[in-house]
């Protein structure tokens, strides 16, 4: 009889969720936590003229005012189906996309029947981050509220998940298991942040003051105003010979300005060399901190992003030449086409190229990724090198680094199967710095020969081709592969960013 009892008391709990969420007595998640469930479908950057299978996404949402749902880019992104469930339990809402900005990872869902948010209430937001105390992270799983406690750990400036927008993230020692996935943070039932990543008990939140802001401007999503980065390489600048040769006196402060991309906020004001002493009035130290007023020492990026926007026009100070110059910046979002090695991101699909076997492809943060989290000790030396060192070295006549990615075997191309993630430096003797370049080459062979020119630490330097079986061999590979297009060229074509700006010293 005991065993029957607590059998009978487990199933009361279990189906009664909606009653219990609706208790006065209880706290007020329930009523702004969604659970959604997302599938997607990627391309496949190993075969990019294919979309990988598709899975499916266990992730949260958090009710603001709007009417919207709030979660995180990463989780919506190639999404195909939306799902939206309230209370733990299955509902007929399909939320789609309203508004997103990948490089904060934020993401607005619309439902588009009113019904469905009659019995939720929107989420009041903090009025700033704790930086000490215990937090409540919260999602649904199996028709349950968990609420975890997560306490506290420090406030880092760091990149954010896609491209390379730096802003402050809350770091938590958190109670919830398998967390990442746009949990919502809570205070006292007031919205703290929503998590992006968790490593075991470690998780990663974007918090209130990024939230506040981007809910701010996407209610105007024609007239969104980008969070704005100074895009410049640097380093810090504590070695007294360096900053004394450079003409500064006394203790080292402000960093050292080592590079200035094209099109980022330093552009055309910025020169390699210059220390940058103060940004907006708020002096810079050697290491790059200055003092928050609330949250005491954060890198400098955080100046931009929580206290600008793109447009804005703020002072600074260099020491440049042993002057101290004061100059403008106007703030710009960080442009990532104009990276050699870009995070690509965004719906457009993969460009590449076939021919005779030869599979042409640009080297981007996307096809990095493929070698998993710890892509960055996994992938083969000479693409990290590149882009450890080359990522800001885009110039008007080197714009993507292509690859060689793999050699399809076949009769035509016998001989270069082991061939695979090899830079290309020319081809018929055209240099290559696109997908559009690979298909003009090689539309201009040298007499009856192909002859292609890879990068100097490649195992092999050269390919060489017969010229007048090119055709048919891409004919027959597309056949035998099931490749549907022998090319996809992108879109449309790069921009050409408004001024050169010089480059590494």
């Amino acid at each position: 009889m005991r065993r029957g009892v607590v059998t009978g008391l487990g199933l009361l709990i279990a189906a009664a969720p909606i009653a219990a969420a609706e208790s006065p007595r209880d706290e007020p998640y329930p009523r702004s936590v969604v659970a959604i469930t997302v599938t997607y479908q990627g391309w496949d950057e190993d075969r990019p003229w294919a979309r990988t299978r598709p899975a499916v996404r266990q992730a949260s949402a958090v009710f603001v005012e709007g009417p919207w749902l709030l979660t995180t880019a990463q989780v919506v992104a190639d999404a195909t189906f939306i799902q939206a469930d309230k209370f733990g339990r299955s509902s007929r809402a399909h939320p789609r996309v309203h508004f997103m900005d990948r490089e904060a990872d934020l993401a607005l869902l619309a439902v588009d029947d009113p019904a469905f948010f009659e019995d939720l209430r929107p989420a009041p937001l903090a009025a700033h981050t704790p930086l000490e105390g215990t937090l409540r992270s919260v999602r649904w799983r199996d028709q349950q509220l968990e609420s975890a406690a997560s306490r506290v750990k420090r406030m880092l400036v760091e990149a954010s998940s896609y491209g390379r927008l730096e802003h402050p993230f809350l770091w938590l020692q958190t109670d919830l298991d398998g967390g990442g996935w746009a949990e919502p943070v809570f205070l006292d039932g007031r919205l703290v942040g929503l998590t992006v990543s968790q490593n075991e008990q470690r998780a990663r939140v974007i918090p209130v003051e990024m939230l506040a802001r981007f809910l701010e401007r996407a209610r105007r999503p024609e007239s969104y105003p980008a969070f704005p980065i100074l895009g410049a390489m640097w380093q810090v600048n504590t070695d007294p010979s360096v900053t004394a040769w450079l003409g500064q006196r006394g203790n080292p402060r402000g960093i050292l300005i080592r590079q200035i991309p094209w099109g980022s906020s330093g552009c055309g004001v910025l020169k390699p060399w210059d220390i940058l002493l103060s940004i907006d009035g708020k002096a810079i130290d050697a290491e790059g901190f200055f003092t928050h007023p609330r949250y005491g020492q954060l890198r400098f990026p955080a100046i931009f992003v929580m206290d600008h926007v793109a447009g804005d026009v703020v002072p600074v100070q260099v020491l440049r030449q042993g002057q101290v110059t004061d100059l403008t910046l106007t703030l710009r979002a960080y442009p990532v086409e104009t990276d050699l090695v870009p995070a690509r991101g965004g719906p457009d699909p993969p460009p590449y190229l076939v021919a005779g076997g030869l599979v042409f492809i640009d080297l981007d943060v996307d096809y990095l990724r493929t070698w998993g989290r710890d892509w960055p000790s996994k992938a083969p030396l000479r693409l990290i090198g590149r882009y450890h060192l080359d990522q800001l070295a885009q110039t008007t006549g080197r714009r993507r680094i292509v690859l060689l990615k793999s050699v399809l075997p076949s009769g035509y191309a016998i001989g270069y199967e082991g061939l695979e993630d090899q830079p290309v430096e020319t081809i018929n003797g055209l240099p290559i710095d696109s997908i559009a370049d690979v298909d003009d080459a090689l539309r201009r062979p040298e007499g009856e020969f192909h002859t292609i020119v890879l990068s100097r630490d490649s195992v092999r330097r050269e390919i060489v081709l017969d010229a007048a079986g090119l055709e048919a061999a891409t004919a027959h590979i597309l056949e035998d592969y099931r490749i549907p297009a022998a090319k996809r060229l992108p879109a449309s074509p790069l921009p050409e960013p408004p001024v050169a700006c010089p480059g590494d010293f």
